[in-house]
């Protein structure tokens, strides 16, 4: 398996993920890692993100746990909310460029859900809720 080398520490962590429209949806807070069985170096397979992703990775494992079961709560509980797999970025540079809408991201569900049940009951809201 050939593919691009790069420091995916240096070039991916912290990076700015943008939408196929370059909208904001998010950072990468860590990344999900394989050994190849043949040789037995490191592939990156997904990008993490989401609630709870950065906590779990500075050491606040309480607090990322905690955010992880309030998003299970009120998340699809089929989809791993915080894995973007890689073949979605189509490019990696100062941003990583998705090729896929934010909204189509399993780590937009809990936007979805704040926007839905929060802001939009708040007064001079423009948004209204679904109904």
């Amino acid at each position: 398996m050939t593919g691009r080398v790069f420091y995916a520490g240096l070039e991916l962590l912290d990076h700015q993920l943008r939408d196929r429209s370059g909208r904001l949806c998010g950072n990468v807070d860590d990344l999900e890692l394989e050994r190849s069985a043949d040789t037995g170096e490191l592939y990156v397979t997904a990008l993490v993100a989401g609630p709870g992703a950065l906590l779990q990775r500075l050491g606040g494992r309480r607090v990322g746990n905690w955010l992880e079961r309030a998003n299970r709560l009120v998340n699809d509980p089929e989809r791993d909310r915080n894995l973007i797999p890689l073949a979605l970025a189509a490019r990696i540079g100062p941003n990583i460029d998705l090729a896929v809408d934010a909204e189509d991201l399993a780590t937009f569900d809990t936007e979805r859900w704040v926007r839905d049940h929060v802001i939009s009951h708040l007064p001079g809201n423009r948004h209204r809720a679904p109904e």
